[in-house]
């Protein structure tokens, strides 16, 4: 014990080293999941890309893509009551109405994403949500319902989007399973192919695959070497020396060393990579955008990065929108928008535009009914999905009626309105595209089979 207790005092006395590697070291370490048994996926090899955006907290969808033919948007008016947006305020989206006669708008902060919609780069998938099988109004009264563990719960749902596997409480995602089958021999210095905005999460979170984590800025490592000073230097100097030393008999010392080389090698790799890449689009100076601006850099760097296939996560956090809907919803929508539209750009100017897909979700959506001055947790809600890949300019699913109670078979009560259609749905298509077999798409999905008779065929069409 004496040795020990010598070799950790000596760990801590060697830097002036480490009193300082915590402002030295700004990135958090690297984070491994238990190892647990994923499914076995084959996926061709490609130049693909998928960005995931998590609207963080419960988008009121139903105030984003709004029902504009007559009969239509009077039954949204007459639900949403004192929330309803004006029609004339409603930006139109072009093109056919769908098989019921219903036409829509957007909401008028959302200008970007109605002139994508316009264009073909951009779609919408209607009423969506986490399921395990379909369920009815009379299978929730009659309680034979399947339903998503922990329905209308923050925690739950949004684990259920990053997974889509709603009957359990699993920390993988599809994402991950993508890393554990394309990096299985993954040399410890090479960056994980599931890069994160958000930190750990997860959707990136693999049987053996972990995120890379990092910022607007860029990977994040030693603040001395980027930032070169006579005193800099010299505590660069401590810390290298500190990284190349053993501790054979002190595994804490061994395992803090090992993480913190492996996370120093990590970021050297990034920083060459990307910081000769420029992006030829001005995004505007919110948070969103920057890391949107970030990812179209990580996508151009893919080859340098030895990332064919790239997945990117982000978070979009503050939907949930309890009170004071109208004028914070307003706010969001149009970062949201400004952010997707200059990231699209960007693509199409770096010569990117057909190997990404974005797509967001969204914890659930909201109640049709009004709390007051915003709305409650609801269930089906209506996300985006946006690329050159995508079929644009198309609702697809189901829109909904957005009447209220014994009028509408989808109202479990309160205007929580029940999903027409799975998050595996849309998933099973994204998974396709981006190299997954569709002989395995029952794995990586084991709940597909219960909404479509052909798991390996696509049910939506939203890959043009």
């Amino acid at each position: 014990m004496a040795n020990v207790k010598s070799t950790r005092r000596q760990f801590l006395k060697s830097g002036a080293a480490l009193a300082t590697a915590g402002a030295m070291l700004s990135a958090p370490a690297p984070t491994y999941a238990a190892p647990t048994r994923g499914p076995k996926l084959r996926l061709t090899r490609q130049r693909r890309a998928l960005v995931f955006i998590m609207l963080d907290g419960g988008n009121d969808s139903f105030n984003m893509l709004v029902p504009t033919s007559r009969r239509h948007y009077a039954d949204y008016k007459r639900s949403r009551s004192n929330l309803a947006l004006e029609q004339r305020q409603l930006l139109p989206l072009s093109g056919n109405a769908d098989g019921d006669g219903r036409t829509f708008g957007l909401h008028p902060s959302m200008p970007e994403v109605q002139h994508m919609f316009d264009r073909g780069d951009l779609s919408f998938v209607a009423n969506i949500g986490p399921m395990i099988s379909p369920v009815s109004k009379q299978s929730v009264t009659s309680g034979a319902a399947q339903l998503p563990l922990g329905l209308l719960s923050h925690a739950d749902q949004f684990k259920h989007w990053q997974t889509s596997r709603p009957d359990q409480r699993t920390n993988n995602g599809w994402f991950g399973y993508f890393a554990d089958a394309l990096q299985q021999n993954r040399p410890v210095h090479q960056i994980p192919m599931g890069i994160s905005m958000a930190g750990s999460n997860i959707m990136q979170n693999g049987a053996a695959s972990t995120t890379y984590s990092i910022t607007e800025k860029g990977s994040v490592g030693l603040v001395v070497n980027a930032e070169p000073s006579p005193l800099n230097n010299a505590l660069l100097k401590s810390f290298e020396g500190l990284l190349r030393t053993q501790y054979p008999d002190d595994p804490f010392c061994q395992t803090y060393l090992s993480i913190t080389r492996e996370a120093q090698a990590q970021h050297e790799i990034f920083r060459t990579a990307t910081s000769d890449i420029r992006v030829p689009v001005r995004f505007p100076d919110t948070p969103l955008a920057q890391q949107l601006k970030k990812v179209a850099q990580t996508i151009k760097a893919a080859d340098r990065l030895k990332q064919p296939q790239q997945t990117f996560f982000l978070r979009y956090i503050g939907w949930d929108h309890h009170d004071e809907l109208l004028r914070n919803h307003a706010k969001m929508l149009k970062i949201l928008s400004q952010a997707l539209g200059a990231f699209q750009a960007s693509l199409d100017r770096m010569g990117l535009a057909d190997s990404v897909v974005t797509f967001t979700g969204s914890d659930f959506g909201r109640t049709l009914t009004s709390n007051g001055n915003g709305t409650d947790h609801g269930w089906g809600g209506n996300t985006i999905v946006m690329g050159k890949p995508v079929a644009g300019g198309q609702v697809f699913g189901k829109y909904p009626d957005l009447t209220l109670a014994h009028e509408n078979p989808l109202d479990m009560g309160d205007g929580v309105l029940i999903p027409t259609t799975a998050t595996d749905q849309l998933y099973a298509e994204l998974a396709t595209w981006f190299g997954a077999d569709r002989q395995d798409i029952p794995r990586l999905f084991p709940n597909i089979g219960n909404f479509v008779t052909r798991p390996d065929q696509p049910s939506l069409g939203v890959i043009g």
